[in-house]
């Protein structure tokens, strides 16, 4: 079987997404791709935003690649699927434009959130709920009936497997890159001065709290983390391609305990790292890994200087106001 994996060209006029309007790894058409060739079908991955590349001009190479599946994201990249454009004006465009044989899958957070209108309003034939790492492969093989999160259109009605996808993240082995043009990314994600050239990365998926103001419940939940010397393969990778900064894009970078070897690693590599987190779970001993390990842009929440605010947050923050102060 063949899959065409596709990330238009976004365009974010007239949009109300207020997430970062520059290029990002598709992170998840990189594992889906590595799962799909490990099963033995084809893949054609295009990032159509890396590459400026027209709808026109993917088409043709889709067209002689003629794939039996044609995947397209909801959003951006898993960076943003917790903020993604509302709107679905350009997946819509590319599935109509695309066209072709192919079985048309959505994936993202909106099939994630509400499948029956994605399937309505792309016009596609399934939508894939939560984390489609390791299910867009499984369409080949499986009744869609037993594909974890899979929703379809058959004779007029919506069918859908009550599950929502889960990845195994243990099970996600390095990327191995060959199929993407490293090279042509240099975008530093959150870094505002200096040039170099920028990846994505994830060493963890998830978050164990639950914040009021959170949206997580349909993807990304339940925490995860991956093999260590898995992930430093790619940094490896990365590095040997002329990659001199990572963005973890872990919801929360810094939970788990192999955080720590990770840190310890980064630091006897030439790279700077960037990153997302809590204020509650460093220390300065753990602070001082992250000097190490170069890390030169930290987002971190500003927490309510009251314990009844982040009480009311349900932050359930492990130090006290005198601390955090």
């Amino acid at each position: 079987m063949k899959f065409a994996l596709i990330n238009p060209a976004w365009s974010f006029e007239g949009s109300t997404y207020f997430g970062c309007q520059e290029h990002h790894y598709p992170l998840e058409l990189l594992f889906a791709a590595d799962k799909i060739r490990e099963a033995g079908h084809e893949s054609l991955l295009v990032d159509a935003q890396l590459e400026h590349a027209s709808v026109s001009s993917v088409k043709n190479r889709v067209s002689a690649f003629d794939p039996d599946f044609l995947v397209i994201p909801t959003a951006p990249s898993y960076l943003f699927w917790r903020c993604p454009p509302p709107e679905l004006r350009i997946p819509k465009q590319w599935f109509a434009e695309l066209g072709g044989r192919a079985v048309k899958v959505a994936i993202g957070p909106h099939p994630s959130a509400t499948p029956a209108a994605t399937l309505r309003k792309l016009q596609c034939d399934v939508a894939l709920r939560g984390e489609p790492d390791e299910t867009i492969v499984q369409l080949a093989a499986r009744p869609w009936a037993e594909v974890d999160g899979c929703c379809w259109k058959s004779e007029g009605e919506i069918r859908m497997n009550p599950k929502l996808a889960v990845s195994d993240m243990k099970n996600l082995p390095a990327l191995s890159f060959e199929n993407y043009e490293v090279e042509r990314h240099e975008h530093r994600h959150h870094v505002f001065s200096g040039s170099g050239r920028g990846a994505e990365l994830e060493f963890a998926r998830g978050c164990p709290w639950s914040c009021s103001f959170c949206n997580k419940t349909l993807f990304r939940n339940k925490f995860r983390e991956r093999d260590v010397d898995q992930v430093l393969m790619e940094v490896d990778r990365l590095l040997a391609r002329g990659v001199n900064y990572i963005y973890w894009i872990d919801e929360i970078f810094g939970v788990g305990k192999n955080v720590r070897r990770l840190l310890q690693e980064l630091g006897s590599r030439q790279i700077e790292i960037g990153l997302q987190t809590r204020i509650d779970l460093w220390d300065e001993e753990s602070l001082d890994l992250l000097a190490g390990a170069r890390c030169i842009s930290m987002e971190c929440g500003i927490e309510s200087i009251t314990e009844a605010g982040r009480d009311e947050l349900n932050k359930n923050c492990r130090i006290s106001t005198a601390r955090l102060s």
